[in-house]
């Protein structure tokens, strides 16, 4: 089975003028045809294998349950991380410090993301108010292997052009490869941040092992 540009961007989830980058540069499999690039879906199996990418080109033979299961949220942190003193001045500036430590991202799919985020924050700010952001994509990041959520602690605050008009502090980028993990994970944060004691357990910038250890007491608490 063959793949074009467009059919591999779709699958990897990120925009055909990225794939073209990547190919200039060498990092992918391609035979080329003409003025065309093919790709065979052997290789490009070889390749997402060897970097850690999921891409999954069918559906077929993956059970339906498993297709549709959903992550904690804790666990979702703990594949993000915890990172802090972050520094930057602005909104682009913080994307881009925070996507630089987000260690778990290839670094070859940092420049896209960051597009995407930009994006987003563009049509409308992720500052949801009382210091916080959740930055996130408007399409899912499908070549991700699980969700995660990388918690970030900025040196100083920034203006985000938040909801409050209040400076954003601490910022959840919620990454995930499908609309399903992605709603259920924001619904449990949204809980979580509507909890004072949480909210203001952050502002001790907590490490990743207590950051888990209270999401997982309120998951439970509430059975979230």
């Amino acid at each position: 089975m063959e793949l074009s540009v467009f059919d591999l961007s779709k699958h990897l989830g990120v925009a055909p003028n990225t794939i073209e980058r990547w190919l200039r540069q060498g990092k992918l499999p391609v035979s080329p045809k003409g003025a065309n690039y093919r790709f065979q879906t052997s290789e490009l199996e070889k390749w997402a294998s060897k970097h850690n990418i999921n891409l999954k080109l069918s559906n077929k033979g993956i059970p339906e349950k498993e297709r549709e299961s959903v992550t904690p949220l804790s666990v979702a942190v703990k594949n993000g991380g915890v990172y802090s003193d972050i520094q930057a001045n602005d909104v682009n500036g913080v994307l881009k410090a925070c996507l630089e430590k987000i260690s778990d991202i290839s670094d070859d799919f940092k420049a896209d993301l960051f597009d995407r985020l930009v994006e987003r924050e563009k049509a409308l700010s992720t500052g949801i108010g009382n210091g916080i952001a959740i930055p996130h994509p408007r399409e899912q990041l499908s070549y991700l292997t699980s969700p995660m959520v990388s918690v970030c602690f900025l040196e100083h605050p920034v203006d985000y052009k938040a909801l409050d008009n209040q400076p954003v502090s601490t910022l959840f980028f919620l990454l995930s490869p499908t609309l399903k993990m992605h709603l259920h994970l924001l619904s449990v944060l949204s809980f979580c941040l509507r909890d004072h004691q949480f909210t203001n357990f952050l502002k001790a910038r907590p490490d990743s092992v207590a950051l888990v250890e209270k999401i997982e007491t309120l998951q439970k608490a509430n059975s979230i």
